[in-house]
């Protein structure tokens, strides 16, 4: 490292991977470019340097080094959904700024926070009774997943040394307050309507995720050979989840939520016996349930079904999910450790 005359002002050189490289430059005294090259060599020693001109790349660059590494250790559904996030929401709109100037300036990332959140209106096409959207607004949750996702592209431009500090750690004040929809449990009267209102194919299918807890995609990606119904105790394990891919018709086989959700379910005599004639007659891979047709179940044609049975039993708004949080009830009203 060393100091040199350049233009009337004066910079520190390097040799970086077998170039030499400007680190720093423009001083116009000499002792002022000495200075810094004094405190580049501590950074050096204590392994805090920088990237030569690191920071200089912009955000959209360092994307398209970073998401193939990182889109690896994704699930399929959250490699879509967060890809799309990416792309749409965050590589669109700050795609073309560097990332010194991110850091630099940390209202480029409360602004951008602010402009999700309000959307765009096309002012040309839109009337007093409809507004059009040259982009939409996003709710709450959206956009706290998308600074979520731009902090964590530059929490790995910093673990890279393309910039010291992390610009989102500041512009987490400006997040829109999180809005969490209220959990709801189902009295035994509101369960028995519920099961009655489900055409007669469905109900082994409700009965279950109320009487286990399971998760949706666990309970419609169920395969024989993961149910034993006959032992004296019924159990079924859970091994693997059937998702589908938001916005595309994909359906894919993926390992549990987490680690702790690969677990073995008891179950009782009554649901044993809802599921014996599911499986009876099924080889060991195929899934237990099934549509009417014999199909893979899908979310958003389940959907109908659903919607249409909360109604007729009183039950407007409730969402699948909602089963689990009636099962975890039962058992905290039980005594049970979750």
């Amino acid at each position: 490292m060393w100091v040199e005359k350049h233009r009337g002002t004066y910079r520190v050189r390097d040799r970086v991977g077998g170039r030499i490289t400007t680190l720093a430059g423009g001083f116009p005294t000499k002792q002022g470019a000495v200075d810094r090259m004094t405190l580049l060599r501590s950074d050096q020693l204590r392994g805090d340097m920088l990237m030569p001109g690191g920071g200089k790349a912009t955000l959209g660059e360092f994307i398209a080094e970073w998401w193939p590494i990182h889109e690896k250790s994704l699930r399929p559904n959250s490699r879509h959904s967060e890809g799309g996030r990416v792309r749409n929401h965050v590589d669109d709109l700050l795609g073309g700024y560097t990332l010194d100037e991110l850091e630099q300036n940390p209202m480029i990332v409360a602004k951008w926070v602010a402009y999700l959140g309000v959307g765009v209106r096309d002012e040309a096409r839109s009337t007093e009774q409809k507004t059009v959207w040259k982009r939409r607004p996003l709710g709450p949750k959206t956009v706290r997943n998308c600074h979520g996702v731009l902090h964590t592209i530059l929490d790995a431009a910093v673990a890279a040394k393309r910039i010291r500090s992390n610009p989102c750690a500041v512009s987490k004040k400006s997040l829109p307050e999180r809005v969490d929809r209220e959990m709801r449990f189902l009295t035994d009267p509101e369960i028995g309507r519920l099961v009655a209102a489900m055409p007669s194919h469905w109900r082994p299918l409700i009965l279950l995720l109320v009487a286990t807890g399971l998760r949706w995609g666990e309970a419609i990606g169920l395969r024989v050979k993961s149910v034993d119904p006959l032992a004296k105790r019924p159990l079924l394990r859970v091994v693997e989840q059937l998702q589908e891919r938001s916005g595309t018709a994909e359906l894919v086989w993926s390992a549990p939520k987490t680690a702790k959700s690969r677990r073995t379910v008891s179950f009782t005599r009554q649901i044993a016996l809802a599921l014996t004639g599911l499986v009876a007659g099924k080889s060991r891979d195929e899934v237990v349930f099934t549509t009417p047709t014999g199909l893979l179940v899908r979310t958003r044609n389940f959907r109908r079904v659903w919607l249409k049975a909360c109604v007729e039993a009183g039950l407007e708004g409730l969402r699948v999910h909602d089963l689990r949080h009636t099962h975890a009830a039962m058992l905290i009203s039980a005594g049970r450790p979750l």
